[in-house]
């Protein structure tokens, strides 16, 4: 066991001494946690990336084949990240007509105010 490496056997004398040192082992283990986005939580299988994007199954392999969608093959075996998958989305986002009235009125004040 590690603590007692580092403490010998745990007595009344050093149980403050022990007890400090294992809440900053804690520390270190849950700051590590907070910093890894676990894997098998981003991943995805094919059946759900269709459902997130609201097409079938086909077309998400059509769009694999067309490497049209972020993906990973290992093997036989594909691989999709939901934070890839958002991002892709985000990038094929068609603007509203709204977006586009916007954007023409920004450029047409940056144009009409040129000093």
């Amino acid at each position: 066991m590690t603590n007692e490496s580092n403490f010998g056997k745990v007595t009344h004398d050093n149980l403050p001494q022990a007890v400090e040192h294992l809440i900053k082992l804690l520390e270190v283990q849950v700051e590590n946690q907070n910093k890894e986005i676990p894997i098998e939580k981003d991943e995805m299988n094919i059946e759900e990336v269709s459902s997130l994007i609201k097409k079938s199954i086909s077309t998400v392999y059509r769009y694999t084949c067309q490497q049209s969608i972020p993906y990973t093959k290992i093997g036989n075996t594909l691989h999709f990240y939901r934070s890839e998958i958002l991002e892709w989305m985000k990038l094929h986002k068609k603007k509203s007509i709204q977006d586009l009235y916007n954007e023409a009125s920004i450029e047409s004040f940056k144009v009409l105010n040129r000093d």
